[in-house]
């Protein structure tokens, strides 16, 4: 009885999830508040199945952290989020939740208001979307578990909160360790070259296979756009610090991204390399023997991943290439490993 329920378990892990497996539901502790800071929503995931099913906890409703768990908007138009980008090893157990067979996972979600722009927005009824895409691992299908938006009154304080204070400035990588600044420099150097190639490449390919595969359907000329902002030299940097204290332990960060924002736009942003990023991570040039899906492939790949939510504001919808080949037209758009994924096909396909 034992194995056995270990190896359907291991299905249901191995084979990715099916429309109904999961349910969640969100609820506003409170549909009108004073002030952003009493925000609270809970959120309940369901597992109706008779096993146990294990998925992807960040980026999602599953996650109590400042990572982006809602898109939250007034009166249609989406706030700007301010909080945790991050990319991640996936081997590491503190990216999965599991939600045991017949049961439920419940989370509260605090501290909404140093995380999106409100004050951009004025005082008013704020909407708020659950993220419910849920990926049994890496590459596994996104099953999305859709839920009712809630919304919320904030009747009188929305000024803005900074979640970590920032500095605005240039690119200029910092780190105590001369040997980890070095790495972190090459890597963005990296980054913004492998930007700039799929930036090259959209204008002398506007219809290539890589283009068609990871952005198929969007305007070329926004998307190089996206990737030549990064090319250049634009308010972001790299540095060994972690502000947010969620590098270390079994979850699993590579790097994140913070941005600094006002008036509803980015103007500045960091990145912040963990020690995964320095002794997991593979050097760019290490893809042409060993390919590039995993967000352990290339520091580069890491790099130029943060950098998209630095400029554009991506968000993380799925990971993976297979998968973020699949996502829909707006998504592809929206996904920070869709610009990963094409930078590192693009220098795979001329440098290796």
């Amino acid at each position: 009885m034992f194995r056995s329920t270990i190896l359907l378990s291991f299905v249901a892990v191995a084979l990715g999830l099916s429309a109904g497996d999961l349910k969640v539901s969100v609820k506003a502790i409170s549909s009108s508040v004073d002030s952003v800071d009493d925000i609270v929503i809970s959120a309940i995931v369901t597992n109706p199945t008779k096993e146990d099913i294990r998925v992807i906890s960040k980026n999602n409703i599953l996650d109590p952290t400042a990572t982006k768990s809602f898109a939250v908007s007034k009166q249609g138009d989406e706030l700007l989020f301010s909080g945790i980008r991050a990319t991640y090893d996936f081997n590491a157990a503190g990216v999965y939740t599991t939600i045991p067979a017949g049961g439920s996972v419940a989370v509260n979600h605090t501290g909404l208001g140093a995380l999106y722009d409100f004050e951009a927005a004025g005082t008013g009824t704020f909407s708020f979307s659950a993220s419910t895409h849920f990926q049994t691992g890496p590459d596994a299908p996104i099953i999305e578990a859709n839920t009712a938006p809630v919304d919320v009154t904030v009747k009188k304080d929305v000024k803005k909160r900074s979640f970590i204070p920032l500095e605005r400035r240039l690119s200029t990588p910092t780190c105590g360790d001369g040997g980890r600044k070095q790495v972190i420099t090459d890597s963005l150097t990296y980054a913004r070259s492998l930007a700039g190639g799929a930036a090259t490449d959209i204008r002398t390919h506007p219809n290539s296979a890589e283009f068609n595969t990871y952005f198929g359907g969007n305007s070329q000329d926004d998307i190089w756009y996206r990737h030549d902002i990064i090319a250049g030299d634009l308010s972001s940097s790299g540095t060994r610090i972690d502000p947010a204290g969620i590098c270390g332990g079994s979850g699993g960060v590579i790097a994140y991204t913070l941005v600094v924002t006002s008036g509803g736009n980015i103007v500045g942003s960091d990145i912040y390399t963990c020690d995964i990023f320095f002794t997991s991570v593979g050097t760019t040039p290490s893809i042409c023997s060993g390919g590039f899906d995993s967000t352990t492939s290339s520091r580069g790949g890491v790099i130029l991943h943060e950098l998209s939510h630095a400029t554009s504001g991506t968000s993380d919808l799925g990971y993976g290439c297979s998968v973020t080949a699949g996502l829909s037209v707006a998504n592809k758009r929206n996904n920070a490993d869709n610009y990963r994924c094409m930078g590192l096909a693009i220098y795979k396909h001329y440098n290796c």
